[in-house]
């Protein structure tokens, strides 16, 4: 049985998606890439492949698992590197022996993982790291994202959502070292979100409008991981360690 599917309208495709949303996605696998390089790789939700054809510029080796037979069939086709596999399983149930992996990354899929399946998905990931080997794991911040409790509606692809303590005490249970990082805007990505929230250039045509212009180039430079005013943070980047 299947711990989650993941809804296709909620899978990153690069080509396909807004450049603010794939900045914000892309930076969690920035952040590890230094820590990946030449080290052996799990990627549990890889879903496109983009994020561990990303990671397999600079490690040993990644494998990218899902539970989509036809989103891996698409990226072993996409993303051809010798160091790169993609293989179809369950999160829950990893087809690997113990300790086979130094980095094991999940970005943006516990929030699909029902809940009782939690500590399957988690275990499951410890086991297959080696001694001293890192978790990392991505998932937005529900107190970021309720900007209002009596107004706001959960995404109806996820099972669970978590504030900051719910997160670290789910993780803590499985993983006895665990720190939390927070995806922030950088200032000058909050200057021009002011001015859109201000609307003040909507009159003008696209070319000539700074803030759609600033939106259409966005990168990854816009955004910022650190560990300070984590319960205003737009995601989560945990680093467990085994």
């Amino acid at each position: 049985m299947a711990t989650t599917v993941i809804k296709p309208e909620t899978r990153i495709i690069p080509e396909k998606t807004p450049p603010k949303f794939l900045a914000e996605h892309l930076k969690a696998y920035e952040f590890i890439k230094g820590a990946v390089r030449g080290k052996m790789v799990l990627e549990v939700g890889c879903g496109d492949g983009y994020g561990s054809a990303y990671l397999a510029k600079v490690a040993a080796e990644v494998v990218g698992i899902d539970y989509e037979k036809d989103v891996i069939a698409q990226a072993r086709e996409k993303y051809t590197d010798r160091n790169l596999s993609f293989i179809d399983g369950d999160a829950a149930s990893l087809q690997f022996e113990d300790k086979s992996f130094d980095i094991v990354c999940s970005f943006q899929v516990i929030e699909h993982i029902p809940e009782d399946a939690l500590p399957r998905y988690l275990s499951e990931i410890k086991r297959v790291l080696k001694d001293e080997g890192t978790f990392y794991l991505s998932t937005l911040n529900l107190e970021h994202s309720m900007k209002s409790p009596h107004t706001y509606q959960k995404n109806i692809a996820h099972c669970r959502e978590f504030k900051l303590d719910e997160l670290k005490g789910v993780l803590s249970k499985i993983f006895p070292r665990v720190e939390i990082f927070g995806l922030h805007l950088t200032a000058k990505h909050r200057f021009y979100l002011r001015l859109k929230k201000l609307g003040i250039f909507k009159v003008l045509p696209d070319a000539a409008n700074p803030v759609k212009r600033y939106y259409n180039r966005i990168t990854t430079n816009d955004f910022q991981i650190n560990t300070s005013n984590l319960k205003k943070a737009i995601d989560f980047i945990c680093v467990s360690k085994k």
